[in-house]
């Protein structure tokens, strides 16, 4: 069976419950749950919100965040296995404050050759380059550890 994996902007409305799986019940968050609770704390918890058919994800604290989502596609049918939330949070850097990957597309899933989340971040990079000003991209689980890309 032939599938592929598309970088998409939006989502279905009837996708709702797959991406609440990603973004709230995600199977790998425990790994990096302190890192998780200091981004919402900071940033805000995300939200779904159903805009005439089409999901949106909404940050309580940042008022425009943008989202790119990896959708597996095969015979038809589609579902959601990334999603990336982030924000131009200062005129040089973009910052990644929510990550959500499906466990068979993560680290050691039968499909983690697809590198759904780099795939995503590199998606951001090219945001980035084309943005006046970003130098830098980065993502909030990290900052403790203080890791940052160049757009």
């Amino acid at each position: 069976m032939s599938y592929r994996i598309a970088v998409k902007s939006r989502l279905p409305a009837t996708m709702r419950g797959q991406l609440e799986a990603l973004l709230f019940f995600n199977s790998g968050q425990h790994r990096i749950r302190q890192e998780i609770e200091a981004t919402i704390e900071r940033y805000g918890l995300p939200e779904l919100i159903d805009d005439r058919g089409w999901l949106q994800v909404q940050v309580a604290g940042i008022p425009e965040v943008q989202t790119l989502f990896a959708v597996h596609e095969e015979d038809g049918r589609a579902r959601p296995v990334g999603v990336v939330v982030y924000v131009r949070d200062s005129f040089e850097r973009i910052t990644v404050v929510h990550v959500g990957v499906a466990a068979d597309y993560a680290f050691g899933g039968p499909y983690s050759a697809e590198r759904v989340l780099q795939r995503l971040m590199q998606q951001i990079r090219t945001v980035a380059r084309r943005t006046s000003g970003i130098r830098h991209v980065e993502v909030a689980y990290r900052r403790n550890r203080l890791r940052m890309a160049t757009a």
